[in-house]
């Protein structure tokens, strides 16, 4: 567990008239901390999105910390070629140690666990629906003690 001290500090200008232990004309210096504990914090080891049902066997792609384009064109970095799929359909991408998920303006949006979602923050076993085509993102943590 971490011990962390913020200190502030504050030089307030004494007044000549002020009822002061110092002399007038001289600054008082204040000293504020506040400490804050900090025990664990969760690090990501391994997320991906897992392709069911989408030609002879499910397909897993590992994702990092680079944006995935989704959609039916073969430039797309996981192409579903499925009429259903938007040529640019949505995109995974990484940010503040979450992954996100946002439609990409599709005909036939991106839904999460049955819900049509505009962007929002994938967790564990979120199951993605994109024109048909079931995806599932999973996530494994650790605990690093700090």
């Amino acid at each position: 567990m971490i011990k962390k001290t913020e200190k502030t500090v504050r030089m307030d200008k004494v007044d000549k008239q002020s009822p002061c232990d110092e002399e007038p004309g001289h600054s008082i210096t204040t000293e504020i901390s506040r400490e804050t504990f900090v025990g664990e914090i969760p690090i990501k080891q391994r997320a991906c999105l897992e392709i069911i049902g989408f030609g002879e066997e499910n397909k897993v792609i590992e994702l990092g910390e680079e944006e995935v384009i989704i959609g039916r064109t073969p430039e797309c970095g996981i192409c579903l070629s499925v009429d259903n799929v938007s040529r640019q359909h949505a995109r995974v991408f990484f940010r503040n140690e979450e992954y996100f998920i946002e439609d990409l303006g599709s005909t036939n949006g991106t839904y999460v666990n049955g819900i049509k979602v505009v962007r929002c923050v994938l967790r564990n076993s979120d199951q993605i629906n994109i024109g048909g085509v079931k995806v599932l993102f999973t996530e494994e943590k650790t605990l690093q003690k700090t």
